[in-house]
């Protein structure tokens, strides 16, 4: 008899915490899924950015959120209807997403291989200043050869 009351409230539990999602309805101002690549890729970076120097944000006063609604012509409540919009269809969100990794990943390689630039320009500099440096110096022998030749 108890197993059988168990099996029933679970029965009942579980009947009764299934949830439904509900369809969001599309917000007055609906971004195309170009545009919410550009929102979200923008969210990312700033949010990027501000991870690595808070003081300059700070010292710029730049709010990401001011920045974002100025950039995109949207207040905080219709950027995140968008949000939720795309959030619950599924297949334009990974889309969305997909494309936003792939603009990260170029960006990433973008930059790393700037860095490489820079630093193989460095070294170049340094070789170059160096050889210069050796040319100044004599070596003991050309010393003695100079001083026997006066």
């Amino acid at each position: 008899m108890k197993y059988t009351l168990y099996l029933l409230f679970i029965c009942i539990v579980s009947s009764l915490s299934c949830q439904k999602i509900k369809d969001v309805e599309k917000p007055d101002k609906l971004l195309n899924k170009s545009e919410m690549k550009g929102l979200i890729y923008d969210m990312v970076l700033l949010d990027a950015s501000y991870g690595v120097n808070e003081k300059k944000f700070k010292d710029m006063s730049l709010d990401m959120l001011e920045f974002i609604s100025t950039k995109y012509q949207l207040d905080s409540t219709q950027i995140k209807l968008n949000i939720e919009y795309y959030n619950i269809h599924f297949d334009e969100n990974l889309e969305i997403y997909e494309a936003v990794k792939d603009s990260l990943e170029r960006l990433d390689k973008l930059y790393i291989n700037r860095a490489k630039e820079i630093d193989s320009l460095k070294k170049l500099k340094r070789i170059k200043k160096d050889s210069i440096a050796k040319l100044d110096t004599l070596s003991p022998k050309k010393i003695l050869k100079v001083q026997s030749k006066t």
